[in-house]
């Protein structure tokens, strides 16, 4: 009879089963996520990933919220650092970079693929929980009047121009002498001047 895993255990295999499946989803396409395919590249019986996760959909939507948490985390520890609030947006925005650069697969698994399962509770969470940090980022800088906006929304094209300067440099498109951070300070430097208020001190 086999061992019983312990509960680590359990957590490091279905942690391998979403990175596998990340990276099959990046190299050949979403149709390539099987679970008979992840068995062979597991190297486990054909029905063992079904210990884990219903099917393909519930792994997609595993590793969407696992990602979510996780640059989440990773934004929050960014902007809970000294400086004023355009200091720690800099460092939020190279955290996200950080993170899509050294977990590119589970970033464009996140991304690209239409959601499914959209009312899994851990799904939902997750995406919650990202979602305030998109308004957070913002919400220091107008805490301190440095600018005048609607948090959600300036935080919103904020970060529709980081995620697309970080897709830009997945792919290999930007020119040679800028990056994904390069890139997006020129926007964030626009944003900033469009947001500034109408009664700044400073001018």
């Amino acid at each position: 009879m086999p061992r019983a895993l312990s509960n680590t255990e359990t957590e490091a295999f279905r942690t391998r089963i979403c990175e596998v499946a990340a990276k099959l989803f990046v190299e050949e396409g979403q149709a390539a996520i099987t679970m008979r395919r992840l068995a062979a590249e597991l190297g486990c019986g054909t029905m063992t990933p079904y210990r884990y996760y219903s099917g393909r959909d519930d792994i997609i939507t595993a590793i969407r919220a696992r990602g979510m948490h996780s640059l989440a985390e990773a934004l929050e520890n960014a902007l809970d650092t000294p400086g004023d609030g355009r200091a720690r947006s800099s460092n939020v925005r190279d955290a996200y970079i950080d993170f899509a650069r050294r977990h590119t697969a589970t970033y464009r698994l996140m991304f690209e693929y239409p959601e499914t399962n959209r009312d899994d509770p851990a799904y939902r969470k997750a995406r919650e929980r990202l979602w305030r940090w998109i308004a957070a980022d913002t919400q220091a800088m107008i805490d301190e009047g440095s600018i005048d906006a609607e948090a959600p929304i300036l935080g919103h094209q904020m970060w529709a121009a980081l995620h697309g300067a970080v897709m830009l440099e997945i792919a290999g498109l930007l020119p040679e002498h800028l990056d994904a951070a390069a890139l997006h300070s020129r926007t964030f430097s626009a944003l900033m001047e469009s947001a500034r208020p109408k009664h700044d001190p400073s001018t």
